[in-house]
């Protein structure tokens, strides 16, 4: 795949994966749970319209048949058996869906994103994988590396912000979208975790000058606001292995890719590569 569709649609898609599986925040560890307050709601404004995040399929305590009947409805047909299949290809479900106003205007996506990992939980928050994914350690199979950087304090303090610490991260991120729109923001990024599940919730920091900037020439930028979403890691019952399930939305102002489905067409087959490349570096510790 063209690493440079893969490097700009996934980088968030990584980041979360990169954090959630283990990121060292001051030796945080499996298990601590965090303050309730450590989570933004999960709400985020599109254009006009205020969108709310569905909660995660699976939460920390449920049996194994509990586990299935939840995640069955997201497979389309399958059976759990083939979704949970212990291979690299195993599926992955990726379901898209266009934010609109109510003029039926598109202003951006809605992303749901399951698949399953055979690791344990723990195993699974190991730090080097981690790291790798981040891009804190070279890792030369990587198709790509987030250019993502840790914040200076005077920036925090700067903006008001005062809740960094063990489970809270704040990163500046700059990348190039499909060389037409270059992206710089900062990410607020919290984390928590129990002994059967992880959790990231990620956003842009609205208090921050978030800008996109054409490319190719056109002269035209401005503002960018609206993108939040998370990421849980779930150990199932009954199985050495991790539902893996992201949901996030985003905005597309319309000067982007003139209102084509330039974004939508390209996201599947990086979803589905990046869950696939996180399953091959496990697999090759």
């Amino acid at each position: 795949m063209n690493d440079q569709i893969l490097k700009p649609l996934a980088v968030t898609f990584y980041l979360t994966l990169a954090v959630l599986t283990g990121l060292n925040w001051h030796d945080a560890a499996l298990g601590d749970d965090s303050p309730l307050n450590s989570t933004p709601p999960t709400t985020v404004q599109i254009g006009d319209q205020s969108v709310t995040l569905a909660e995660p399929t699976l939460g920390p305590d449920l049996d194994a048949d509990a586990q299935q009947r939840r995640i069955t409805p997201l497979l389309r047909g399958l059976s759990f058996s083939q979704f949970a299949r212990d291979s690299v290809v195993a599926p992955v479900r990726i379901y898209l869906r266009y934010i609109t106003n109510d003029a039926g205007d598109r202003l951006g996506h809605d992303v749901h994103v399951v698949f399953i990992i055979h690791e344990s939980l723990q195993s699974f928050s190991d730090q080097d994988i981690a790291r790798r994914l981040s891009g804190e350690v070279a890792d030369e199979t990587a198709a790509t590396s987030p250019d993502v950087a840790d914040v200076p304090a005077e920036t925090l303090q700067s903006l008001g912000i005062d809740d960094a610490g063990p489970q809270v991260r704040y990163r500046k991120l700059d990348f190039e979208l499909l060389d037409k729109v270059r992206l710089t923001g900062l990410l607020r990024i919290a984390q928590r975790s129990s002994a059967t599940q992880n959790r990231i919730d990620i956003s842009l920091v609205e208090a921050f000058d978030n800008r996109w900037q054409a490319t190719d020439g056109r002269g035209v930028g401005g503002e960018y606001s609206g993108f939040r979403g998370w990421l849980t890691a779930t150990s199932l019952e009954g199985m050495d292995a991790v539902f893996v399930e992201a949901r996030f939305v985003m905005a597309e102002p319309e000067q982007w890719f003139a209102g084509s489905n330039y974004v939508r067409s390209k996201l599947p087959l990086v979803l589905q590569e990046a869950a696939r490349n996180l399953r091959r570096r496990l697999g090759d510790r």
